[in-house]
């Protein structure tokens, strides 16, 4: 008798402690729209500069607002190449804070997404400045001669462009943890 009812409690016990009440939270990886506030571009920008976007939409988990219209985002220049000669400047921005409405301050770890895609904005190669002609001689079928004369880069590239987003372009955040609402 006395195992029965020691089960009983252990069984209300767990079931009772255990339950909790359910936080709504933006999962790591969720995406959120944002515009920049500012334009955003690698001549005007130096590494550890900090840089704010706005939420141009409301974002609603069940019936909560996570995230309000107007919120702002703090991030900071987390990577920065300047032009070179064959390769464009390349940007890459970390976001850290949110400010809310309300005046509220949380923390939010995030990553920006640029409108190629891709968490780095430039980085390309630049075109060649001349190409050269290369001879490729083959056997064609039923021709003594023939062959393929191929146009290839010669080696050298024009100097890198800065790059940057204006301020009414489209961007993402990528959560890079969950945020508690």
């Amino acid at each position: 008798m006395l195992k029965k009812i020691f089960l009983i409690f252990l069984i209300f016990f767990s079931t009772t402690v255990f339950a909790l009440e359910y936080v709504p939270y933006l999962q790591k990886g969720a995406l959120i729209k944002v515009y920049a506030k500012t334009p955003v571009s690698t001549d005007s920008l130096e590494e550890g500069s900090i840089v704010y976007f706005i939420s141009p939409v409301d974002l609603w988990i069940l019936e909560q607002k996570a995230i309000e219209k107007g919120d702002i985002f703090y991030g900071y220049v987390d990577m920065l190449k300047m032009p070179t000669k064959g390769v464009n400047a390349a940007l890459s921005i970390k976001i850290k804070k949110i400010v809310k409405l309300n005046g509220e301050i949380k923390d939010i770890e995030g990553t920006l997404i640029f409108p190629n895609g891709s968490k780095v904005l430039g980085g390309t190669l630049t075109n060649p400045e001349s190409y050269n002609t290369a001879v490729h001689p083959r056997k064609v079928y039923g021709n003594i001669w023939g062959g393929t004369l191929q146009y290839v880069p010669s080696g050298e590239y024009q100097f890198g462009s800065h790059v940057g987003v204006q301020s009414r372009d489209s961007l993402l955040i990528r959560l890079d943890e969950d945020y508690q609402i």
